[in-house]
This record gives structure tokens, C-alpha cells and sequence, in this order.
């Protein structure tokens, strides 16, 4: 308010100080002067939140958070449904979406846009087939390769398939066709390899040839049934190690690198007594893990049961990954997403129904606030660390 005050009287004052007899203009058509900024280097601790704007579908977009002060630093669209992902050198963000030639009708075109980090512009585009998985915003819908030369990119029509966007030649390089496989699970080791869930219990590894098209397809046994105690999609990742999670708490983790998918261990994160009390995971992007820190937090809410699969946290539970012990129980926030950084002991959440996002600091076992940031989106589910 005040600057717009003082806005006001520098060009009243200039305006003042016109000869006599020439025309005053109106300020308000003054011209503006329009620049384009930078992200800061420094600023490396940032937090994206991608936003799919449910009440007006055409008009998602990634909000980009400076992760100490909550500052807006950017936007990148993701028009219709838009799925993103970051680059291994996290100096591009990956967008898959659809633009209709109408804004809500009309031509169908779906893209995979690369955007630059620093500068938040539009660096280029790839045209793909117009299957792009038209879906709340998930991590594993839109991933890269390791080395970060491919782009998989899910499809739903509803037919399941992914497609592959090769960067360096500006392409797509193929189509893998997934009947009953859903998520997109990439290798480390193999930068042509990687996996999906499956309806039938099992979990599939894909593994490419130079040409896209596919040179092994092999399957894991029935890990899970989904009737009784299915997979969320969220996985968490540290080189080759993936840990999924249970609908009724129980984390697995594979080893997702070699041809065949392998069961690693899988072990219960509930008690009995509180099994009893029908505590639950819950929430959408609702566990995270930090391999190097041996430390996972999962979204936990009690009374749960049929479909409250997407409940938001009451508590945060945090576990020591290599003995699967409890070490903490800490006040949920309202968390139904959460990603840590990977450069030091930072946690991002989101309160989707307050569409707020909180930077917490884990010291000691517990959350020690840093920045909260109301009105972080509308339909906000999907968050990524830059650093």
C-alpha cells in the first residue's frame, strides 16, 4: 500500500513539473517497463508444487517456493492435467500435458515441454501421441532415465502404455504398451530399464534396446493382492532401492536395477494394538524416505479402513529404515504430501485442504518450523525437492 502511495506522488510530482500547455497524461497510461528475471543460483533450496487447478482444468501450473523465506520465485504452466518432473542436474523441469486448440475444446495436441530452471522459460517442446494419462499429479506418471537422455512419459486411453522421449535428438523414441502395469519406476543402473506396478500383485521390469523397442519384459512373482492389501503408486527411491507402501502399513522395498524386479524385505509399520485401532497411512505423495539418513516418515491416521486411503496425516510417524524400529510420533500438520531435500534434514508438506505448504527442519526428532505458505495452490498433491 504504501509503495503504491509513493508510486502515485513520484508521478504526480513529475506530472507537476510539465511546462504549461502541454498535455497532462492520465497516469495510468503510463507505459510499463517489463524485465525478465532469474532464479538465483544460491537460491538452491526451493520446493516445486505442482498445482492441477481442478476448478478450471486448462490452467495447471508448478509453483516454485524459495524453501527457507516461502517466497514465490516462479510459475511454470502445465495447461490440461499436466504431469512434471525434475532433470537429474535439476537444471530442466520436464512438463507432459495437453493443449486443446479451443482452450476447452477443439484440436488435441500433447506435448513434453522442457522448461529451464534458472530462468523458468520455455526452452523447447516435443510433440508426442495424444495419450498422455490425463490424472491427479503423481511422481511416477512422468519420469527421466538416470542419465537423463530419456523422458517416460505415462499413457492412459485407457489403454496403458509409456511413452519414451528421447532429449538429445528432440524425439520420441517409442511406445511400450503395459496391459493391467500402471507408474513408471526407472532404473538407475540401466539407463533404458524400468518398472511398473501391476494389477495382478506382481511388478514388471522393462528393459529397452538402443532402437526403443523392447528387449526384455520380465515380472516378479504376486507381491501384493489388490483386493485385500493394495500398493499406493507413491514410491520412494535411493539408487536401485524403491520402497513402496501398503494400504494397511506395510513397506516393502525392491531392487528395481537388474532385468527381473527382487524383493528386498518387507516388513509391518503398525503394532497390533494399533492395527486395533485402525491406524493407517494415508494421504497421496504420504511417505518419504531418506536412505542416507536411514530415516522414513510415513502420514499416519487412526480409525482407518475402506477408502480412507487419502486421509490426511494425523500423526507422522519416522522409523529408523534399517530395523523398521519407531523412533518418533509427530503431529501431522494435516500432510497428505511430503518430500524431503536431499542436501540436508529439510521436510516439505502440503495441507491439501488448506492448500498450505510447510518447510519443517528435523532436529532431534522433532519438526521444527521454518516457513508456512497459505494459498500454495487449489489442488496441490505433487511436491519436488530442487535440492
Amino acid at each position: 500500500m504504501l509503495a503504491a502511495l509513493a508510486l502515485c506522488v513520484s508521478a504526480n510530482v513529475a506530472l507537476a513539473a510539465k511546462p504549461r500547455g502541454e498535455p497532462i497524461p492520465d497516469p495510468q497510461s503510463l507505459p510499463e517497463t517489463l524485465t525478465t528475471a532469474t532464479v538465483s543460483p544460491d537460491a538452491g533450496a526451493r520446493v516445486y508444487v505442482s498445482d492441477i487447478a481442478i476448478g478450471h482444468l486448462p490452467d495447471g501450473r508448478v509453483r516454485v517456493f524459495d524453501a527457507r523465506s516461502g517466497r514465490l520465485l516462479g510459475m511454470v504452466s502445465t495447461a490440461y492435467a499436466g504431469q512434471f518432473t525434475l532433470a537429474p542436474r535439476r537444471d530442466e523441469l520436464y512438463v507432459a500435458t495437453t493443449h486443446l486448440s479451443r482452450t476447452t475444446r477443439g484440436e488435441r495436441t500433447d506435448v513434453l515441454e522442457v522448461w529451464d530452471t534458472t530462468t523458468l522459460a520455455l526452452k523447447y517442446e516435443v510433440v508426442v501421441p495424444p495419450r498422455h494419462a490425463q490424472a491427479l499429479n503423481f511422481r511416477a506418471y512422468l519420469r527421466t532415465s538416470a542419465d537423463g537422455q530419456l523422458v517416460y512419459s505415462q499413457n492412459a486411453t485407457p489403454a496403458v502404455s509409456v511413452t519414451v522421449v528421447e532429449l538429445t535428438g528432440r524425439r520420441v523414441l517409442g511406445e511400450v504398451a503395459l496391459p493391467g502395469c500402471f507408474g513408471i519406476y526407472p532404473a538407475t543402473g540401466h539407463a533404458r530399464r524400468f518398472s511398473a506396478l501391476c494389477g495382478d500383485g506382481t511388478v514388471q521390469t522393462v528393459t529397452l534396446a538402443d532402437n526403443g523397442e523392447i528387449a526384455t519384459r520380465l515380472a516378479s512373482a504376486k507381491l501384493f493382492d489388490g483386493d485385500t492389501d493394495p500398493w499406493f503408486q507413491h514410491a520412494e527411491q535411493a539408487g536401485d532401492r524403491y520402497w513402496f507402501l501398503s494400504f494397511r502399513g506395510e513397506l516393502v522395498e525392491m531392487d528395481l536395477g537388474g532385468e527381473a524386479p527382487r524383493l528386498v524385505s518387507r516388513r509391518s509399520l503398525v503394532a497390533p494394538a494399533e492395527r486395533r485401532q485402525g491406524w493407517r497411512p494415508g494421504g497421496y505423495q504420504l511417505f518419504a524416505v531418506d536412505a542416507s539418513r536411514n530415516t522414513v516418515l510415513v502420514g499416519m491416521h487412526p480409525k482407518g479402513g475402506e477408502g480412507s486411503h487419502k486421509f490426511a496425516a494425523r500423526q507422522i510417524w519416522r522409523f529408523d529404515l534399517d530395523s523398521g524400529k519407531r523412533v518418533a510420533r509427530l503431529p501431522g500438520h494435516g500432510a497428505t504430501s511430503m518430500t524431503l531435500a536431499r542436501g540436508e534434514p529439510r521436510l516439505h508438506t502440503l495441507d491439501a485442504e488448506k492448500s498450505r505448504l510447510d518447510v519443517w527442519r528435523l532436529e532431534r526428532g522433532a519438526l521444527k518450523k521454518v516457513v508456512s505458505v497459505a494459498g500454495a495452490g487449489e489442488a496441490s498433491f505433487h511436491l519436488e525437492s530442487h535440492d
